[in-house]
């Protein structure tokens, strides 16, 4: 009887795991028939280009709830050292719907976008205001159509650039920023968390006597936030990667680098089914090129894992 009950605790287990994407990892088992292959790469479907004469840069794209695809990054204005953001929609096929550009007479740059649970859009980048300062942080929400709903700036006195955006749970949203302190000749990063308006909540700030740069930032199921970023202040080499987790109102909880004698930094990071995490990035000190490509997975927090 003991052993049946044992039996049946453990295939609940096996099937509670698998339900939510996890394989059980203690678990051994035959190895099946390998997969034909190699598998041969995917065709190109299409492609299309956004722009004229002048130069233009993109930096973000999402796929839409529409199918359809959502862009941001700048474009050459009227004058000399003159960018705006802008923001292209397309279909699913790639056909502009429509674009919009914000900006002043000098230079700003949109480096981030997601659409919004009510079909809009947020942007973050830079707004350069002129004079002896850099850049503020820009915060800009559309409608649906592009069309300007709000926007909000955030300065700490130096250059801030905000380089990743996601809403939150709440409405509100999370920016992770590139900050330089006047006077300093360094960067930190800059966490900010806004109400749905916009309007700051809080900020925290990360950094050492080293620069760190071009963060990116997603809420965990936690609530609390996962940054990745790069960091020449802590780790092994001239940069590592640097991820950083923080609770919900962004104190830190841990971090951890990765990175040999050469450069590494870290792009993009998100949370897997499992609860571990996926990154991307760039390393100059591993595999067979100058710099390659480079993906790190992460265990679940707090997984006990067994010992190989």
């Amino acid at each position: 009887m003991k052993k049946e009950l044992s039996v049946a605790i453990l295939a609940l287990l096996v099937v509670s795991l698998v339900a939510v994407g996890c394989p059980p990892l203690y678990l051994q088992r035959e190895p099946g028939p390998a997969p034909p292959g190699p598998f041969p790469p995917p065709d190109k479907e299409w492609s299309r280009t956004f722009g004229g004469r002048e130069r233009s840069v993109a930096q973000s794209v999402q796929q839409t709830r529409d199918g359809g695809f959502i862009i941001v990054g700048w474009r050459e204005g009227a004058g000399e050292f003159d960018y705006d953001i802008w923001l292209v929609k397309s279909d699913e096929k790639g056909n502009k719907e429509w674009s919009r550009t914000f900006g002043g007479r000098i230079t700003d740059h949109g480096w981030s976008v997601r659409e919004t649970l009510d079909g809009g859009f947020i942007i973050t980048g830079t707004l350069y205001r002129g004079g002896p300062r850099y850049g503020d942080l820009w915060l800009i929400r559309t409608d649906e159509h592009g069309d300007k709903e709000w926007c909000r700036t955030f300065d700490r006195g130096g250059g801030e650039t905000g380089h990743s955006v996601q809403q939150t749970r709440d409405g509100g949203f999370i920016i992770a920023a590139q900050v330089y302190p006047p006077f300093i000749g360094r960067s930190d990063l800059w966490l900010i968390k806004t109400d749905q308006e916009g309007n700051k909540e809080w900020s925290r700030s990360f950094g050492g006597g080293g620069s760190e740069g071009l963060p990116s930032v997603q809420q965990t199921r936690d609530g609390g936030f996962i940054i990745v970023a790069s960091t020449e202040s802590f780790g092994a080499g001239k940069s590592d990667l640097w991820l950083i987790k923080t609770d919900q109102e962004g104190d830190k909880e841990w971090s951890r680098t990765f990175g040999g004698r050469e450069r590494e930094g870290g792009s993009s990071v998100q949370q897997t089914a499992c609860g571990g995490f996926i990154i991307a990035g760039t390393t100059n000190s591993f595999g067979a090129g100058k710099s390659d490509f480079w993906l790190i997975k992460l265990a679940p927090e707090h997984a006990i894992l067994p010992v190989s």
